[in-house]
């Protein structure tokens, strides 16, 4: 999960022209700017909602449209705050179900309980973290970070073997590449290093699929390579190899 930068209210939304409805966030460009805003990625779990059709993707309500916070004393929804801008998000069916209804904050001392990746005072990056290694692929909390380990259990991530599926296809393919650019390093090939080193900063980028994962594996492939492998092909390649250095994105950077 990685920050979302929450972009200018549709028209549809804007509740200084008129009232709003009970289905006026479905809406097309609502869900087009949703969408966009997102980078065509459910805003949890960063699956390519590209890739998994129509029928698996929720316009997520971060408070849930059904919470008593929306009622008024006689039961009447308040449709601008249920739909307001800043309560819609696009998830994946599978992230949307586990969330489920209950409320993200605490009713009883207003404090945050799960990660809102589009609120602009929360790094998500900074709460949820990845163990890696070899072959295993675990959901981590950040430092003892309740909203991180309120968020994984809510969203049960440590039990997704739809979501390691897939993070470790992103795992492979960061091998690959740094693998070709290590070859070249080797042979002195300028040109190829360099399109390889560009080739793994884009990985990282808030448009690319699963980038928090990606930035996680391409540091910590960095760190060994620098720390430790290129001493070892220095030494018996006769080499002069210098420390790799690779832009990684942050937040909702873009990497082009």
């Amino acid at each position: 999960m990685i920050k979302i930068r929450r972009t200018k209210c549709p028209p549809e939304l804007d509740t200084n022209s008129q009232p709003l409805s009970e289905h006026d966030y479905t809406h097309d460009n609502v869900l087009t700017c949703l969408l966009n805003m997102q980078h065509h990625k459910c805003c949890y779990c960063e699956k390519d909602l590209q890739l998994i059709g129509q029928s698996a993707m929720w316009v997520e309500h971060f408070i849930a449209r059904s919470d008593d916070c929306f009622k008024d004393v006689n039961g009447n929804i308040n449709w601008n705050q249920v739909n307001a801008w800043a309560n819609l998000l696009y998830s994946c069916s599978t992230c949307n179900n586990s969330k489920g209804s209950k409320n993200p904050f605490d009713k009883n001392c207003g404090e945050r309980r799960l990660i809102d990746p589009s609120y602009s005072r929360i790094d998500p990056e900074k709460h949820i973290d990845f163990i890696i290694n070899g072959t295993a692929i675990i959901y981590k909390v950040m430092k003892n970070s309740i909203l991180g380990r309120n968020t994984i259990e809510n969203l049960k991530l440590r039990k997704r073997t739809d979501i390691y599926q897939l993070l470790r296809q992103c795992k492979r393919k960061i091998d690959a590449l740094f693998d070709e650019l290590v070859d070249a390093l080797v042979v002195n090939n300028v040109a190829m290093v360099n399109s390889r080193i560009n080739d793994l900063s884009k990985k990282t980028s808030a448009n690319e699929p699963h980038a928090a994962f990606s930035r996680k594996y391409l540091l910590q492939k960095i760190n060994i390579f620098n720390i430790d492998d290129i001493q070892i092909l220095n030494k018996h390649l006769e080499l002069n190899i210098k420390p790799i250095s690779i832009n990684i994105a942050n937040g909702s950077e873009i990497i082009n």
